[in-house]
């Protein structure tokens, strides 16, 4: 008996203990809780300020916004980004004139884009794929595409996603006039940037290579770029070209349409090598004039980096889906996604409107009380009336 009541007594002791602890670990869920529910007022009016936006940048009606915001809460737990910013992303894109479906569909590749790049926040995400849908006149339906190629070029190669698109935010347009594509463009600017390591100065080199290319004088001039030795005849150029590497750069029978960007620098960079110093003088000249030359050199000794990157772009589909997968493994990524859905509770357990009616009741109740204030004066003449009425019941 002796040495059954102490193991009771032990047993009993470590019962207790455990029982504490759950009622402490109880306790810290329970604050936890209490100060996530303080949040639910602040994210509702966040939200609703973002759906008004949306609504007045989207032309749309209200019920048509408030649909949306399901929509909105789904992507927001996919990709890991609040409600509210989903909702103004939507609405800085349908401010650019997209429509409420291709707005929607924008945010999402942004969104997507932001998490797999290894170097873009939100807003140059959304910037990044803003200069490539309109430098290259592309659509909506697009998007993924164009980040499918950002995404895997960048991570084979040594330039990054914000590298490309710094670059291109130079070059976009004059690649899209030499009917050069996005893939082909990319890969220009990364081939070249792998040996040059410097976006800006690729995007600067590319420019004005495209721009000389079609002869454009007036647009250079515009630009701020010499013109010097530049050659305004295309068939000037091509009896250059032509003459010195055998390479033509026109595409079609007539001989007037010239090959693109991509086309005419690898084809001039596979005979680069054979060409004397003087005559890679002569086409340097025509085709980048004085500041850009050594750029240009050391592209066009770098041809086969260009060639793999195309060739990288062209096989990139998927690639933005594989990099979200792998950002999903991380635990950023899963707090997130609590906050988001945090967000879509704390507005499906206190809507807008309801809010917006305790607010109103609540400004209703206290002009009121103004009023009555106003009539009566101050609240110290009331409680001197109070303190009156009082003491007649007193003498009463």
């Amino acid at each position: 008996m002796n040495k059954i009541i102490p193991e009771l007594l032990s047993k009993l002791e470590e019962k207790l203990k455990q029982t504490q602890e759950t009622f402490n670990g109880l306790g810290f869920i329970a604050k936890t809780i209490i100060a996530m529910l303080r949040q639910i007022p602040q994210e509702v009016v966040k939200v609703n300020s973002a759906m008004i936006t949306l609504r007045e940048s989207s032309h749309t009606s209200a019920s048509e916004v408030s649909n949306y915001f399901e929509e909105a809460a789904k992507s927001s737990k996919k990709y890991g980004v609040s409600v509210s910013d989903m909702l103004n992303t939507t609405a800085s894109w349908s401010k650019l004139g997209y429509s409420l479906p291709d707005s929607k569909l924008l945010a999402e590749a942004a969104a997507l884009y932001a998490n797999i790049s290894d170097s873009l926040e939100a807003a140059s995400a959304n910037e990044a794929l803003l200069s490539a849908l309109q430098g290259f006149r592309l659509t909506a339906k697009d998007a993924m595409e164009i980040i499918d190629q950002f995404h895997e070029v960048a991570d084979s190669f040594p330039i990054s996603s914000a590298g490309i698109s710094e670059a291109l935010q130079k070059s976009a347009a004059a690649f899209h006039s030499a009917n050069t594509n996005l893939s082909k463009s990319i890969a220009l600017i990364a081939g070249a940037d792998s040996a040059i390591r410097n976006p800006d100065a690729t995007g600067a080199m590319w420019e004005t290579v495209a721009m000389r290319i079609r002869g454009a004088k007036q647009e250079l001039e515009d630009a701020g770029i010499e013109t010097d030795g530049i050659l305004t005849s295309t068939a000037q150029l091509r009896a250059l070209i032509q003459n010195l590497t055998g390479f033509d750069i026109v595409s079609d029978e007539s001989e007037t349409q010239l090959k693109d960007v991509y086309d005419i620098v690898v084809g001039i960079g596979q005979k680069w090598q054979t060409l004397t110093g003087t005559e890679q003088t002569r086409l340097l000249d025509a085709l980048a004039g004085k500041s850009q030359q050594t750029a240009l050199n050391t592209a066009l000794n770098n041809v086969s980096a260009i060639e793999k990157a195309y060739k990288t772009a062209e096989n990139s589909a998927g690639s933005a889906l594989k990099g979200q997968e792998n950002y999903e493994q991380g635990i950023q990524y899963s707090l997130d996604r609590l906050a988001a859905s945090f967000e879509t509770f704390a507005n499906h357990i206190l809507d807008s409107d309801f809010l917006k009616g305790i607010v109103d009741f609540g400004n209703g109740t206290v002009n009121l009380l103004d009023n009555v204030t106003d009539k009566l004066g101050s609240l110290g003449t009331i409680s001197a009336i109070g303190g009156g009425i009082a003491g007649a019941k007193g003498l009463g």
